[in-house]
């Protein structure tokens, strides 16, 4: 049995982009019907920012914002921190931390392939940690 222990191993795919400038509603929508808490904003094909269920209800609920007539742009966090595919589980938990952020945008070979995030990164440590115990309780 592979334990999963590098980024790779328990990032989500695939990656759900949206426009720069479809409307927070239409990126809202987007994110439930694809069961994600975050989706990757894009303009002309490359990543430029990211939105985070937690993004929608700060910089749009609670301002009473119209989200049919925000752009997703207006609201997303511009700064796209990045991870190689082949990093350890614990070096992108420690990333996380040190930098306060939920969600890391997993690459390979300089192209997105995945978003690895605090849920994912506890799954794969709870399905290590209860795969190791496994034997133990059979005994």
């Amino acid at each position: 049995m592979d334990f999963p222990s590098t980024v790779g191993d328990a990032m989500s795919t695939p990656v759900i982009m949206v426009d720069s400038l479809n409307n927070v509603r239409d990126s809202a929508i987007l994110m439930i019907e694809k069961g994600v808490g975050s989706i990757i904003v894009v303009e002309q094909g490359k990543p430029i920012g990211i939105v985070t269920k937690s993004d929608i209800i700060k910089r749009v609920v609670s301002l009473c914002l119209n989200p049919c007539e925000t752009y997703i742009k207006d609201i997303m966090t511009q700064e796209v921190i990045t991870i190689k595919k082949e990093t350890g589980l614990l070096s992108a938990m420690r990333k996380m931390r040190e930098l306060k952020i939920s969600q890391l945008l997993v690459t390979e070979d300089d192209g997105l392939i995945g978003v690895i995030s605090e849920r994912d990164l506890l799954r794969a440590v709870s399905y290590a940690s209860l795969a190791a115990f496994t034997p133990l309780m059979k005994s």
